[in-house]
């Protein structure tokens, strides 16, 4: 009876075992060689980068290098007892902790007391603290005083992606490296060795398509494609397979919706952003792309390169501002594809800064006070404008606005259930942009008052037809059927 085989992840099998096989880190990688082979090791490191570029790789590979029984040039032999228990992750001396589940002084205090034990089988005990920067006000004071006064034989090796929450007394204490992002040229150079090993049937496209999705992170990009072959099989994996199975609009979508907003196109930029949502596509991702895109020509027009013929360097610049403004309120929007659809409208159809108005004679006192709130009124819809907050204008412009002595009230018909509730959630802006124009403090958002029946419950196709009337809102067109 044969043993069963224990599938490895990729990722994992091709995690480098020695210096040389780090991608894109030469001056990390060179200057721990350097340490380890003059037998200069320091009592802590902290290695900062984003995820998936090898900090964790090289964490290990500095535990095996000091602890190895016949390094060379500062590599581990990769063969001898510990450097192959570290490999397989049972070395009783290498201890790893993740920072985000063991955060509280408590798991500090216990370390603090193993500290001083002498390591059991290797020459440095070696604590590789991942997302230290999850760790808690306490505990960093605790592993403070750990690292003022450090046992000989153990060394802290600690792991982050957000180098800038970390204490700056506990940084000072540290030999810091900044890891790199790796070019996608690298990645793909490594898929393909990847492919050509593990027998995967890849065409170049898909490759290359993985290589810039991966943003960087070699990890992700080998997770990418483990999926992608899991699902094919033996099959060849092709470019519209990464796009499929992993949720992300085709390069031709990015760009065609790019090009609808640059052209003024609202219509075709709708269509696209339906067929992605039947889809089942990622709409945050989308923007993503969309933004990684633009910043891709932006750096294109700077380097005198072609560009599509809608953008130029000033187009380019604005739109990519208000992309980045729309990935900030998707997170945490409610209603992710009304949004989009909504601001896509706002950005292909936006009008060219009207002129400053030129000083208007105050009103009269024969003129009515009303005259004077339909102004304000105006004012703050114009406010909304310019802060961009095309969603909270479609509101508005349904409502009516009575103004009480402390108080804005903005009333709504019955039938604008939707209007109503949506306004709601843009609360906290909407009195600052009040207190603004009308002085006022409170805002209130309310039905108007209709004698003498209430309102009936709002049927789901009404309420279809009141978001599909603030799309419409926007763009000035017509609801078809």
């Amino acid at each position: 009876m044969t043993e069963a085989h224990e599938y490895q992840a990729l990722y994992r099998k091709w995690r480098p075992q020695r210096f040389v096989e780090v991608v894109h880190q030469e001056y990390t990688v060179r200057t721990l060689r350097n340490a380890v082979q003059s037998g200069q090791i320091a009592h802590a490191y902290l290695l900062a980068g984003p995820r998936g570029v090898g900090k964790t790789s090289i964490a290990r590979i500095f535990a095996k290098a000091v602890n190895c029984t016949n390094p060379t040039q500062g590599e581990p032999c990769n063969q001898c007892d510990i450097c192959k228990k570290i490999t397989r992750g049972n070395a009783l001396d290498v201890i790893e902790i993740d920072g985000a589940s063991n955060r509280g002084i408590d798991q500090i205090r216990q370390l603090r007391e193993e500290v001083n034990f002498v390591p059991a089988e290797a020459r440095y005990k070696v604590y590789i603290i991942d997302e230290v920067h999850m760790l808690t006000n306490e505990a960093f004071n605790a592993l403070l005083k750990t690292l003022e006064e450090p046992p000989r034989h153990v060394i802290f090796i600690f792991a982050t992606t957000e180098p800038h929450k970390v204490p700056l007394t506990i940084i000072s204490r540290c030999q810091a490296f900044e890891l790199k992002l790796l070019p996608p040229e690298l990645i793909e150079k490594r898929l393909k060795e990847i492919c050509e090993a593990e027998k995967i049937n890849a065409s170049p496209k898909v490759l290359t398509a993985i290589a810039h999705r991966a943003r960087g992170a070699l990890r992700d990009a080998i997770v990418m494609l483990e999926q992608l072959a899991s699902y094919k099989g033996p099959a060849r994996i092709e470019e519209h397979d990464l796009y499929e199975i992993m949720g992300l609009a085709s390069e031709e979508t990015v760009v065609e919706f790019l090009k609808a907003l640059l052209g003024h196109q609202g219509k075709r930029a709708l269509e696209i952003i339906a067929d992605l949502a039947d889809r089942g596509k990622d709409l945050e991702l989308f923007v993503d792309e969309l933004i990684e895109q633009t910043r891709d020509w932006i750096i294109a027009a700077i380097d005198g390169q072609a560009v599509p013929a809608e953008a130029n360097l000033s187009k380019l610049i604005e739109l990519s501002t208000q992309l980045l403004a729309l990935k900030r309120e998707l997170a945490r929007a409610w209603e992710k594809r009304i949004l989009l659809e909504v601001k896509a409208l706002e950005i292909a159809h936006k009008e060219p800064a009207a002129p400053a108005p030129s000083p208007q004679p105050k009103p009269s006192a024969e003129k009515p006070a009303k005259k004077a709130e339909e102004d304000k009124w105006a004012q703050l819809l114009d406010e909304v404008k310019r802060d961009r907050r095309g969603t909270v204008h479609a509101l508005l412009v349904e409502g009516h606005p009575v103004e009480l002595a402390e108080a804005l009230r903005i009333e709504y018909d019955p039938q604008h259930t939707f209007h109503k509730e949506s306004l709601e959630k843009h609360r906290k802006y909407l009195e600052e942009v009040v207190a603004r124009v009308y002085g006022l403090p409170r805002v209130e958002i309310a039905f108007a008052q209709t004698p003498p029946a209430s309102p009936r419950r709002k049927s789901k196709g009404a309420e279809v037809r009141a978001k599909a009337e603030l799309l419409t809102k926007t763009l000035g067109g017509e609801i078809v059927s």
